[in-house]
């Protein structure tokens, strides 16, 4: 990812925790974040015989078609336009703190109700550099709310995603269970969908885990460090979205019996055990994050200690050449006395003195190598293992 949409993406997570209003303000204010998109809607009405579905309704449109079919469903995407908000929440009768909570993001994951409109947010995450679901440190977390009552779903999504492509293709067929039954499924469906969404960005950080633990097998790389961080950034963050999520679940079929149902309730606990599921492969991804960051440390320990032992090798071996060196360089007067440096006046003095520091050099080197410090021969902790057997 270039300098240019790194430095976006990192703008973009920022912002989504200062989409709030005013300290102190009312109440179920109805504060638009700064850049949302204009609201685009999609009706969904249907029952055990027909169904009825129009793209890009209007307000009216949407009001004149409630209660045609037993179930309804509008899902509208986008958060621009306050005064939309609170048409519908007139139509539907929600709580304003409710509207308030859909448009101040983020919200934590839960369930909660107002008189008898069942309340729910859910979080999922979007790949800023392809504009689909799976950075380098690449992902933000968008807010999907849900209002329910009992005949209708109304879905809100900040931007238009493909999440729902699926459930829309199950309420066309005719024979399907979610065509017979009533909003309290058609809500597992909708979060099934969004918590099925998780899998494919947990196959992606999969991958670049995998990558990066090849790419430190084949040694050390510029950059990679960066690089595990921005993947723990981003296991960091999925862990921190989807473990209220389980809460949120684990809620709606205990204490919302009143909406969901025994049926519901089943279902209901699949998505709690998928959600479980992705908590514990995001704790293993952390682990694993942990593990690349200790190998490549301990791998640049060790390429520090192989460079460290072969300076230390050379700098002792020419320890004792400059002792030699230092010797036959006082020049003491062989004239004064026999005993003051007689190699000065032989004929083989400089040859000897030369084989003398080559023989030192040699002699240290097959030193080392005996006592294993070279990569060779045996160290003294392996030879007393070997007397003690």
């Amino acid at each position: 990812m270039s300098r240019s949409k790194q430095a976006a993406a990192k703008s973009m997570s920022m912002k989504r925790y200062t989409q709030r209003g005013v300290p102190g303000a009312m109440p179920g204010l109805i504060h638009i974040p700064k850049g949302a998109h204009p609201p685009q809607i999609r009706f969904l009405g249907y029952g055990p015989d027909a169904s009825v579905a129009y793209d890009d309704c209007k307000f009216s449109q949407v009001k004149s078609l409630r209660g045609v079919s037993p179930v309804t469903w509008i899902d509208a995407t986008g958060l621009g336009d306050a005064a939309l908000i609170e048409q519908f929440g007139q139509l539907f009768g929600i709580h304003r703190l409710a509207l308030g909570d859909l448009v101040n993001i983020p919200q934590r994951s839960k369930a909660e109700l107002y008189q008898e409109i069942l309340f729910v947010v859910i979080q999922l995450p979007r790949d800023v550099r392809t504009g689909s679901s799976p950075r380098n440190g690449n992902y933000v977390v968008e807010q999907i709310s849900f209002f329910v009552g009992n005949d209708f779903v109304l879905s809100w999504r900040e931007r238009p995603s493909d999440c729902f492509d699926a459930v829309r293709a199950r309420l066309q067929v005719e024979e399907s269970v979610i065509r017979r039954s009533r909003p309290d499924y058609l809500l597992y469906a909708l979060i099934d969908a969004v918590i099925d969404a998780y899998f494919p960005t947990l196959e992606h950080v999969g991958v670049k885990l995998d990558e990066l633990d090849e790419e430190l097998e084949s040694g050390l790389h510029p950059g990679i460090v960066s690089r595990i961080h921005g993947v723990r950034h981003d296991v960091r963050l999925l862990r921190r979205v989807i473990w209220p999520v389980r809460e949120m679940v684990d809620s709606l079929g205990r204490e919302h019996k009143w909406l969901v149902g025994a049926e519901t309730s089943v279902y209901l606990r699949d998505c709690h055990d998928h959600a479980v599921q992705i908590i514990e492969t995001l704790e293993n991804y952390r682990e694993a994050c942990s593990d690349l960051r200790d190998y490549h440390a301990t791998e640049v320990s060790n390429r520090m200690n192989e460079i460290m032992k072969v300076l230390t090798v050379i700098a002792t071996i020419f320890i004792p050449l400059s002792f030699i060196a230092g010797v036959y360089g006082m020049n003491f007067d062989s004239g004064v006395s026999e005993l003051n440096m007689p190699e000065l006046k032989w004929r083989w003095g400089y040859p000897f003195a030369l084989g003398l520091m080559m023989a030192v050099a040699i002699g240290q080197l097959f030193f080392f190598r005996w006592r294993g410090w070279l990569g060779g021969g045996r160290s003294a902790a392996a030879k007393r293992a070997g007397k003690q057997r």
